[in-house]
């Protein structure tokens, strides 16, 4: 049973992530259309390379946050 829990808890961390991700992406996305001068600086290679750390980061952080919390409901 605290496999499951240590499972389960680790998945739901990763799924918000993703999540966290998706409205990230959505913000720059609004910001990008919204104003034009801010999109013609996200083609820059330093900001790719930035926002792609930031966005493997995110769920790898929640999936850590998930596995702790998955100790705690376990003990």
């Amino acid at each position: 049973m605290r496999a499951s829990i240590l499972l389960w808890s680790t998945a739901s961390g990763i799924i918000l992530g993703l999540f966290i991700d998706a409205t990230l992406i959505a913000v720059s996305l609004l910001l990008g259309a919204a104003l034009p001068a801010i999109s013609t600086r996200l083609h820059h290679r330093w900001f790719s390379v930035a926002a792609a750390i930031v966005l493997v980061t995110v769920p790898v952080a929640f999936a850590i946050l998930g596995f702790l919390e998955g100790q705690l409901k376990s003990v």
